[in-house]
């Protein structure tokens, strides 16, 4: 008889001798429960829950038991036919929430052990979350207390910083071969029936699109924050957070000086019916000199812009705005607007600085929702995401906080997800990328900019094909391999030169 561990071993030994990849070894991609929110999105789009503030996100884990009740009620009263593939879902968020719709408290412990791979390596990894919750919703009882710790290990490299910020996100331990021990999400919850406090460190997701948002993304490292939300009733979300973000250097030759940084932000989400959601919101970044935490903007119930202006200041004020329609059940149409800066005044000679994007989802019903299409435009553009102030550009440890691409750059994303079962899911894309020459630190400096094109200077284009195909059950193994094809013109942006590259990412492992 082979028993668990022995069949660990040959399966891991396996995928060391299978895997034959090519070129360059991109991130590892780190999702512990992220199943929780594609199945989530999917029952949304089809119709299943009803509308449930989606656009802002993380969502406590009393909010998804409320979730799925809602579900199960909409279900019970003939307001939606579930398939058969949904009803799948449902279930499995269930028995993943089972203690939470129990009104149950205690102690939770996960462990993923994995061996994961790329094209430069093949090494251990693990990644564990630990949970304890006391007390309960029911009226006449005290708060409902969350504590919960989520660290990872592993010695694969993450992307390059710029080269400014004063500390790196994440410190090899050299006494373990270069392990990267690190905790993504680290919080204290306390929640009561309409308000929601967070302190510690979380990531923030606020946009509409499932993929990555053009305003507050999780494309930068999680913040060690406090956060408020409330809800006014079932149609209105309010929330507000501040967080300290990495310190900076600054020096022009003449001056330099360690950057302390911070930012905060508040934002309201309107569920017009189960079919209609608008958010709106605004944050602002600043920094200097000295700099410490400014009470007027910790105040969530105030508007920053005002603030700012009234106290001359030149900090880094953003607006956004976004919305999502399903003008059918199966079909879901997004769209994001990121106000960095636009010129009001006409005598004014500036640039309007905006990023925005608009997206699809459509899950046909006569293939039984298991096939899904998916279409994605995004753009931002020049000088989005910059400010005259070097210690206030829209990043956090060198990476963008909004999205991925960064500025003077824009991407077509299609693509098709087949949900085979409810733990197996395949995907297939294509994603069409321009770069323009203009950068995150950019300043803009009086250029003619009526005359210069989108994207500027020579523009690099990269198109991409791939595809992933996962195995994600509540325990026991879990795998997923990613494979995509990138074939880059004017590389570097360097007129005329190209370059193509295979990526290959392969993870297996073990739930406890």
């Amino acid at each position: 008889m082979i028993d668990n561990r022995q069949r660990l071993f040959y399966v891991l030994l396996a995928c060391v001798f299978i895997l034959n990849p090519a070129y360059g070894a991109p991130d590892v991609p780190l999702n512990f429960d992220g199943w929780i929110t594609e199945a989530l999105a999917k029952l949304e789009t089809d119709g299943i829950t009803g509308g449930f503030h989606r656009q802002t996100a993380p969502l406590s884990r009393v909010e998804i038991a409320e979730i799925i009740q809602q579900a199960e009620r909409r279900i019970q009263e003939g307001q939606v036919v579930i398939s058969a593939i949904d009803r799948k879902l449902l279930e499995k968020l269930k028995r993943e929430f089972r203690s939470e719709i129990a009104g149950e408290h205690g102690l939770a412990i996960e462990a993923f052990p994995q061996l994961r791979a790329t094209e430069k390596k093949i090494a251990p990894a693990v990644e564990s979350a630990f949970q304890y919750t006391l007390g309960n919703l029911e009226k006449g009882t005290p708060p409902r207390l969350t504590l919960y710790s989520e660290f990872e290990g592993q010695n694969f490299e993450s992307r390059p910083l710029d080269g400014k910020t004063a500390e790196q996100r994440y410190e090899p331990w050299h006494r373990a071969r270069e392990y990267i021990i690190d905790f993504k999400r680290s919080y204290l919850q306390v929640n009561s029936t309409h308000l929601n406090l967070v302190v510690g460190r979380d990531w923030l997701f606020w946009g509409a699109s499932p993929y990555k948002t053009v305003g507050i993304s999780d494309n930068s490292p999680p913040f060690d924050q406090v956060r408020l939300t409330g809800k006014l009733g079932k149609k209105l979300k309010a929330t507000a957070f501040t967080t300290q973000l990495d310190s900076t250097w600054y020096d022009d030759g003449k001056k330099r000086y360690l950057a302390k940084r911070y930012m905060s932000g508040h934002r309201l989400d309107y569920q017009f019916n189960d079919r209609v959601e608008i958010g709106v919101a605004e944050w602002v970044l600043y920094g200097g000199d000295a700099q410490t935490l400014n009470w007027k903007y910790a105040n969530p119930v105030t508007f920053y812009y005002a603030l700012q202006y009234n106290a001359k200041a030149d900090d880094n004020v953003m607006f956004a705005f976004d919305a999502a329609i399903r003008p059918i059940d199966g079909v879901r149409l997004y769209g994001e607007w990121v106000i960095d800066d636009i010129q009001y005044v006409p005598t004014s000679n500036d640039p309007h600085a905006v990023a925005w994007l608009l997206g699809l989802t459509w899950y046909p019903r006569w293939l039984r929702r298991q096939l899904g299409i998916h279409s994605e435009y995004a753009r931002v553009n020049r000088w989005a995401y910059t400010h005259l102030v070097p210690d206030n550009q829209f990043t956090h440890f060198g990476y963008a906080i909004g999205h991925p691409i960064g500025t003077d750059t824009d991407t077509m994303r299609l693509s098709a997800s087949y949900q085979f079962t409810v733990s197996t899911v395949a995907e297939i894309r294509a994603v069409s990328t321009r770069h323009g020459e203009g950068t995150i630190a950019d300043r803009f400096y009086g250029e003619d900019y009526e005359s210069l094109p989108f994207p500027t200077g020579v523009v690099a284009r990269v198109t991409e094909i791939g595809g992933q195909l996962s195995y994600r059950p509540l325990d026991a193994w879990n795998a997923s391999v990613f494979y995509a094809w990138e074939h880059m013109q004017n590389s570097e942006h360097r007129l005329g030169k190209k370059r193509q590259a295979h990526r290959v990412v392969f993870h297996v492992g073990y739930v406890f």
